[in-house]
């Protein structure tokens, strides 16, 4: 499947609301993207991608996008970035009826300027070079998030990642990913040659669908499958995977993540896995760990050395949820009553 891609120069940094708000933005509310526009997806023009700073104008199968990203050398500057993919957004999507189930506890404008800042203390805990990549549809980029997961998806992140390569001169990339910002990673690991340290933070990996029911517009989409490349994977000895999983993730169980490793290992690769423990209702946001586990990886550490700092921060983590819990019941003033911390586990 062809992809083109054309790379234009970006001159101004003023930034614009993306869709129908483009036009109509104040310089007040520039950096802010309202998240309503973004639920059925956004088209922008060339123009309107070269108003917006650090983008990537392409097209893929035939379909222009416009991908922004965010970058900092804040820590130090370097030729292969860590490249953070952030997990889905705008809630959850049914498949049978293509829309999105809003949440208003949950729902929040987009402020860019915040993703500047993540990218900042990304580049200072890794001390080098950092992107955060908007994915198809938020974080400024164009396209349809309601097309997350699909193969136009991955396609799209891996022409924005080999344009921004090519525009910066640089030598490859590190990747870390939370929740289907790591499925897409994982699919990535089997297009590029240029990925070092690889760490996949809850991520579908292993996919028993290949079809949604219906996309946006009522059409049959087409996701990918990760674990369907674990032979290629496999031979991309330049790349070292870690896999961060808790065991009891209710979003994406663990059984989506395990068998991506075994079958890499099976078919004569080398995948990590580290059994953790989130602290969210949901056992799903690793992110703390992974961004750990990646600057660890960078470091050249040892899996062993990786699953005792991990160790550590589980105890910490859970440690400072168990007081925090306690400060919000007033009835409970006595001593909160915890089980054994567990060690992490390494696969």
């Amino acid at each position: 499947m062809p992809i083109f891609v054309s790379i234009q120069r970006r001159k101004g940094t003023a930034a614009a609301l993306l869709g129908a708000a483009l036009a109509a933005a104040s310089p007040a509310a520039a950096h802010v993207i309202p998240i309503q526009e973004l639920r059925h997806g956004i088209a922008m023009t060339s123009a309107q991608c070269a108003a917006l700073p650090s983008t990537v104008w392409l097209v893929v199968q035939g379909r222009p996008f416009c991908i922004r990203y965010y970058l900092s050398t804040a820590g130090g500057a370097g030729t292969r970035p860590v490249v953070f993919l952030e997990g889905d957004k705008l809630g959850a999507f049914n498949t049978r009826t293509g829309v999105f189930k809003a949440d208003p506890t949950k729902d929040k404008d987009i402020d860019t300027d915040k993703l500047d800042k993540y990218a900042e203390n990304l580049s200072k805990r890794n001390k080098t070079t950092a992107i955060y990549l908007g994915r198809l549809g938020v974080d400024g980029s164009s396209g349809d998030h309601r097309l997350r997961h699909s193969l136009l998806e991955l396609h799209v992140t891996n022409a924005a990642l080999e344009a921004i390569k090519q525009r910066h001169r640089f030598e490859g990339f590190h990747l870390v990913g939370q929740s289907g910002g790591s499925t897409l990673a994982g699919g990535l690991l089997a297009m590029r040659a240029d990925v070092g340290c690889a760490v996949l933070g809850a991520g579908r990996l292993v996919n028993p669908r290949n079809l949604w029911p219906k996309g946006p517009t009522g059409q049959i989409i087409e996701q990918f499958n990760a674990a369907d490349s674990a032979a290629v994977i496999a031979q991309r000895r330049a790349t070292r995977i870690l896999l961060i999983t808790d065991a009891a993730d209710q979003r994406v169980p663990e059984k989506f993540q395990t068998p991506f490793a075994q079958m890499v290992r099976q078919a004569g690769g080398q995948a990590d896995q580290f059994l953790v423990q989130a602290t969210d209702e949901n056992r799903h946001g690793v992110t703390p760990y992974s961004h750990m586990t990646m600057a660890a990886c960078i470091s050249g550490e040892s899996s062993p050395e990786i699953a005792q700092k991990l160790t550590q921060f589980v105890a910490k983590r859970l440690a400072d949820k168990a007081k925090a819990d306690l400060q919000k019941t007033a009835q409970q003033t006595s001593t909160v009553i915890t089980g054994p911390t567990r060690s992490v586990e390494t696969r």
